[in-house]
């Protein structure tokens, strides 16, 4: 049978289409920068203003944005025009500016036209980078969660012009909705919550998405699973309705990066997926401008992200959060890696700055250059924390393991120190002239996780308290974790200890021999100071 000409063509359009979308690049695939001109009518531009007003702009302590209106715009991107475009301001206390300024944005590509889409996505975040001169850490951050196997949105620049009106470089993000769900997931049918500005999960979260957006009874398990109060049901419990898997490593990223304005750390810029392939809820993050500013922070930050604060009550989740961060640096988390990424990031950004503003430019580079100081800093700070459990103390199978090496500190002039020979004993000597001072002998120990006994052998004499201090005397101390009670008066040769208990994988602690007094001298045997492993 003979195949009509009008179908053969149709047929021949159709597979040219198809292959000519397939052929189209992801535009988060790799390094460029978008042209993107946005033209509000007047109008508009005063729709949008409302977000600018007294009444409206941003309220930082927590009142979060409270008047976003939207209107509509024509939107070009790389020479692509799109009509009706939702559009609206965005950013929270540090990133907003209002529309006359260098204002964040929100574009859906379709709100209005069904399926208008630039490349296969309709929903962007146009991020004006107000906290991040470098332009790169939403970047290389998002990429790095990606790699770990947390499914982030992707960014990558682009350079606005709003009415005709340069507004420079931008940050583009994959927007939050269906079509971001469904590249990650079989089921997008669950509630995604945005986290809003400094909301904890227990609090009235939105629904950005999900086929249920009413129905919080998901939520509200995870909730209760948090306040179960034996431990050991609690982790079973959460572990039911939270992915603690995934939960762990994003809390390693959080505190690899340093996102101090995360979900863990302040319980911002997150979201929150009741995953229905899993039936678990897992965190996403957001906003990640403000990365590696404190190269020294601590692996064990103060958490104030309920969920987290509820697991680290469990007691094996230090170590399981421990052990997790030993496994990802160096795999996922590459120091020179992403300074390198910097690199090709800056190769292609540089242009557009340069010829925009010298100034600028100059300032864009020290920042970046800070930024990868930051990072290689970082890097070896996290190194040296990670390797400690390698660097600890060994004890012997007795348990018992003498320490050598002391050194004296005063607070004040008038304390006399000596290390002598005592009654056939090598001591170590703190004497005071009769003022009020503190003097001891310190040792600084790595200690894995289990309970200890520091012990000692002392003789003091006419040792008088300070009034009002009921610290003063003698005593030997662990910082962070007690002393003895303390001696005061004369007394030969006693036996005093002190027990505590290391509830980190790893831990550096201070041993102390102090004398705190008005006056008096104290004799600590050398030979019996002891730290004892008891479990």
């Amino acid at each position: 049978m003979r195949v009509p000409v009008y179908l053969f063509i149709a047929f021949w359009l159709l597979q040219t289409s198809l292959v000519l979308r397939a052929a189209v690049p992801d535009p988060f695939d790799f390094d460029q920068v978008f042209k993107i001109k946005i033209d509000v009518p007047q109008e508009g531009i005063a729709v949008l203003g409302e977000s600018s007003s007294v009444r409206g702009s941003w309220r930082g302590g927590g009142g979060g944005p409270v008047h976003r209106p939207k209107t509509k715009a024509t939107v070009t991107i790389n020479g692509e025009t799109f009509k009706e475009v939702s559009i609206k301001l965005k950013g929270a206390a540090g990133s907003f500016q209002p529309i006359y300024a260098k204002p964040a944005f929100t574009m859906n590509l379709d709100t209005h036209i069904d399926d208008q889409n630039f490349r296969g996505y309709d929903k962007f975040y146009l991020n004006n980078s107000r906290q991040d001169d470098t332009f790169c850490n939403e970047i290389i951050c998002r990429e790095l969660f990606n790699r770990a196997g947390i499914p982030t949105p992707r960014a990558t620049h682009a350079t606005v012009e709003l009415n005709g009106r340069d507004l420079g470089l931008y940050v583009m993000v994959e927007g939050f909705n269906k079509k971001w769900l469904r590249r990650h997931f079989d089921n997008i049918d669950g509630n995604l919550y945005d986290g809003g500005f400094l909301k904890d999960i227990f609090t009235d979260l939105s629904v950005n998405a999900g086929a249920d957006p009413l129905n919080h009874d998901a939520k509200q398990a995870l909730e209760d699973a948090l306040y179960e109060k034996d431990l050991v049901k609690r982790l079973e419990k959460i572990k039911e309705h939270l992915d603690v898997e995934m939960f762990l490593t994003h809390l390693a990223l959080d505190v690899f990066t340093w996102n101090w304005d995360g979900y863990a750390m302040k319980h911002n810029n997150y979201r929150l997926y009741h995953n229905l392939d899993t039936g678990k809820f897992q965190f996403i993050p957001h906003g990640m401008d403000q990365m590696f500013e404190d190269p020294y922070a601590s692996i064990y930050p103060r958490i104030r992200g309920v969920v987290a604060m509820s697991l680290f009550q469990v007691p094996e989740i230090p170590y399981q959060y421990f052990e997790r961060m030993r496994k990802l640096y160096g795999t996922v988390f590459q120091p020179e890696r992403l300074i390198k990424r910097i690199n090709e990031l800056e190769a292609v950004i540089a242009p557009e700055l340069e010829k925009r503003s010298e100034r600028g430019f100059s300032y864009h580079q020290r920042a970046v250059s800070q930024l990868q100081d930051n990072i290689r800093i970082r890097g070896g700070y996290l190194s040296e924390e990670l390797s400690a459990p390698d660097r600890a103390l060994k004890f012997p199978e007795s348990g018992e393991l003498q320490i050598q090496d002391w050194q004296s500190h005063q607070y004040m002039q008038g304390m006399q120190f000596d290390e002598a020979d005592k009654d056939k004993r090598q001591v170590l000597e703190v004497k005071s002239d009769g003022q009020r001072n503190l003097g001891r002998w310190h040792s600084t120990q790595l200690l894995t996780h289990g309970t200890y006994r520091f012990e000692a052998s002392v003789r003091y004499e006419r040792v008088v308290p300070i009034p009002t201090d009921p610290a003063s005397g003698v005593r030997i101390r662990v910082s962070q974790y007690g002393a003895n009670k303390p001696l005061t008066g004369s007394h030969g040769w006693t036996d005093i200890s002190t027990e505590f208990r290391i509830h980190r994988p790893v831990e550096e602690v201070e041993l102390s021999c102090e004398l705190r007094c008005m006056q008096g001298i104290v004799w600590f045997d050398r030979d019996s100071l002891r730290l004892v492993k008891i479990d």
